[in-house]
């Protein structure tokens, strides 16, 4: 179609949303639903680390101290562990 016009869409940048957001709805709706997911990281978090720490300090004793293969051994036991 030779000559045909084509109208775009420009959607809006990322900044110009958070201003919609925050006049429309306010400082505190950038932060709605966060409550739920912090309770559930956290915890989740805090349990990676602990394993993730224990088998590295059992590992460094078998490889050399802090050597890669201690951190990706330690980090696959704990989705071994996972699952």
């Amino acid at each position: 179609m030779a000559g045909a016009s084509v109208n775009r869409i420009v959607s809006p940048g990322p900044l110009h949303c958070l201003k919609l957001i925050l006049e429309k709805e306010g400082p505190r709706s950038l932060f709605r639903g966060l409550g739920p997911n912090l309770v559930g990281v956290a915890p989740s978090r805090a349990i990676y680390f602990a394993a993730y720490s224990n088998c590295k300090e059992k590992l460094n004793d078998v490889f050399d101290p802090d050597s890669t293969q201690v951190h990706m051994i330690s980090a696959a036991m704990h989705i071994h562990m996972k699952l």
